[in-house]
């Protein structure tokens, strides 16, 4: 097995210390979750705690995560601080309901993603893309890049093609984004300020107030749409026309906001927290670039043309890279849900109304799940990694979740994610900015307090 990295530990917060009480482990919470965690949090199968009258679990072991997540869903709904953080922002959209509501949702939404089939929205990631190269390439010249800043420009451009068949400019995606980084932060404290049973009506109003462009700008977005006399066939028109085959039922207006702001929310700011780091990654290993763009030239037969829909496929290499990328730098990081009665949990009794916490970033790092688990290794999720790893890969790999609520754009994801890196790479070299080093906090998703930045360098004289 190819080993282009030499083990190499990329920058991650370090786990807290556990002679701290947990008081003061959930006040430094407000800035970053991560600070809620300690290092025992990283060895154990499963930890438990009361505090301020609640029981709380961190489940790390594969088998309780699964009878989560998986095997009975239903008995582990997700905790209504989920759609209390979130519903400001995206309503009662199918990443925060449950039960029957959840279930509805779930057959119109996979109708939506059924239509806008993933080869049919690949010219839409292409012209996303090409536009995202051509911002970058009067920046290429060895000054540093705020890559994070463009790999949420291009994420958010891809997804907004894709739901409306329109671009996104700069200068429109500014005040979204501007909006969305002051909801991040405020749902972040907000939620760490409802774990100490704050009253939630003096939490809401900076809430709706972050999230008020954003639900404004989807709401115009559907206006047009609705009154539209030829409307294009894409991901928002799928949605306006998909019916649930039990009931008939459609989504109405509000609705139709509520699910474009989560499509939204999950189509970009996921991707691109973990594009920016793929990005950062792959600049302070050198090698690892040649091996991607070697493999991007065996697969086009050393042709030098942008990629086809057909091509992405065999590109294991760049697939790998983003997984490892998921794998160290989850974009969500945390999953919470409620025991919804009285039952017990990887031998431990679990009382009705208990908090379960399920953590990606907790389980890809466990120290009993992965071999070197703080390592950048791509090699992992080749097809000749080893029979361990590939269970891993299988059983302790969760970005996007697990189960029934698994989220149903992980495909659209994978394949953009695959698109950009290819294509940047191709484009440029990528160095690191030496003095830089990414400061990672954890909120609603992923990001660098302080950023991401690399420096890009034409490989060619000219564009093609």
């Amino acid at each position: 097995m190819d080993d282009l990295t030499r083990g190499w530990v990329p920058p991650h917060p370090e786990p807290g210390d556990p002679s701290r009480p947990f008081w003061l482990r959930l006040w430094r919470g407000f800035h970053c979750w991560f600070a809620l965690l300690c290092r025992y949090d990283y060895e154990l199968p499963l930890g438990s705690m009361r505090f301020l009258g609640r029981q709380f679990f961190v489940v790390n072991a594969p088998q309780p995560v699964r009878r989560v997540m998986v095997d009975e869903v239903e008995a582990f709904p997700k905790h209504p601080y989920t759609s209390w953080t979130l519903q400001p922002l995206i309503g009662e959209a199918i990443f925060s309901v449950n039960g029957a509501q959840w279930q509805q949702q779930r057959r119109l939404v996979d109708q939506a993603f059924q239509l806008a089939q993933l080869q049919r929205a690949f010219p839409r990631m292409a012209e996303a893309c090409a536009a995202s190269l051509a911002r970058l390439a009067p920046l290429a010249d060895g000054r540093p890049v705020e890559i994070d800043q463009e790999m949420t420009l291009v994420t958010a451009d891809v997804i907004v093609r894709t739901l409306t068949s329109a671009a996104l400019s700069p200068h429109e995606a500014a005040p979204i984004f501007a909006a969305f980084a002051a909801y991040q932060q405020r749902a972040a404290r907000a939620l760490v300020w409802r774990l100490l049973r704050w009253p939630k009506l003096l939490l809401e109003q900076g809430l709706l107030q972050a999230a008020a462009p954003i639900r404004a700008w989807m709401a115009a977005a559907v206006d047009r749409r609705l009154a539209c006399a030829q409307p294009p066939n894409d991901m928002l028109q799928a949605l306006i026309e998909a019916r649930d085959p039990a009931s008939g039922a459609r989504f109405g207006h509000e609705a139709l906001v509520d699910q474009l702001c989560f499509l939204f929310l999950a189509g970009h700011e996921t991707s691109a927290s973990s594009l920016g780091m793929a990005v950062y990654l792959l600049s302070c290993c050198p090698e690892l670039q040649q091996r991607l763009r070697q493999e991007r030239q065996e697969t086009l037969g050393g042709a030098r043309r942008p990629l086809a829909y057909a091509d992405l496929r065999q590109l294991e290499w760049h697939a790998a890279v983003f997984n490892e990328t998921l794998r160290l730098y989850p974009p969500v990081s945390f999953f919470i849900r409620e025991a919804s009665r009285n039952t017990e949990l990887g031998g431990q009794r679990c009382p009705m109304g208990a908090l379960l916490t399920i953590s990606p970033w907790l389980i890809q790092r466990h120290r009993d799940h992965w071999p070197d688990p703080d390592c950048f290794r791509p090699e992992r999720f080749l097809s000749s990694a080893g029979d361990r790893e590939q269970r891993l890969a299988r059983d302790a790999f969760l970005p996007y979740g697990l189960g029934p609520r698994k989220c149903p754009g992980a495909a659209f994801a994978q394949q953009e994610a695959v698109l950009v890196l290819a294509e940047l790479l191709e484009r440029f070299t990528v160095l690191p900015v030496p003095e830089h080093t990414p400061d990672l906090v954890g909120r609603l998703t992923l990001r660098s307090r302080n950023g991401i930045r690399v420096r890009l360098v034409p490989r060619f004289k000219t564009a093609r």
